[in-house]
């Protein structure tokens, strides 16, 4: 209990001595871990855990609700046509790789603009200690020394919130081409089911 007690009073302490723009970057690491993990559940909820045997021995698995049957449904309802089905995982294709794109490319500007706000927040610690160090008063050590405090603590703060996100990001894309070669593997299933016009 005493540890926890000692944790948050250090992380009290450092928020205050990174000065304004802490809260800035207390909220940009907020949002953009919930959005990250947020889409990483959803992925994780989609894509089976074991790609090799998807999806023709699991195809029952999916029946009865989820993502993949919903798609399921929509590919292969009221029609009998190759064609067809094709269009439509094209389309489920093309709209899953766009919506996972427009995010992950959001997820990667939030996580690169927490080492400028950082950076910003080390100019101004910088200011703050040029400002102390041009003053004559008794005053002028507390300034210099709280400038270089918030210097140093908002650029560590940036940092300690961008590799990580940068990391798990990177983690995230390779889910999304999990979840893009398992519509592949639905659509191949599928278009065996569907007799072609040939045969027809």
């Amino acid at each position: 209990m005493n540890q926890v007690i000692e944790f948050i009073d250090q992380a009290a302490f450092v928020w205050e001595k990174g000065g304004v723009l802490m809260p800035a970057l207390g909220l940009l690491a907020v949002y953009l871990y919930y959005l990250s993990f947020d889409l990483w559940l959803r992925l994780h909820a989609v894509i089976p855990s074991d790609l090799r045997v998807f999806p023709r021995e699991r195809w029952d698995a999916f029946k009865g609700g989820g993502r993949v049957d919903r798609i399921l449904r929509y590919c292969l309802a009221d029609h009998r046509d190759q064609k067809e089905t094709q269009r439509r995982f094209d389309q489920v294709r093309t709209g899953e790789t766009s919506f996972l794109n427009r995010r992950l490319r959001f997820l990667f500007v939030l996580a690169t603009s927490a080492p400028l706000i950082g950076l910003l927040g080390t100019v101004a610690g910088m200011l703050r200690t040029f400002d102390g160090l041009s003053m004559q008063d008794s005053y002028k050590m507390d300034l210099v020394a709280g400038g270089i405090s918030q210097a140093l603590v908002t650029t560590q703060a940036g940092l300690l919130i961008a590799i990580p996100a940068i990391a798990l990001i990177h983690l995230l894309n390779r889910r999304k081409k999990d979840w893009l070669q398992c519509i592949n593997r639905l659509e191949s299933l599928s278009l065996r089911q569907v007799p072609s016009p040939i045969a027809r």
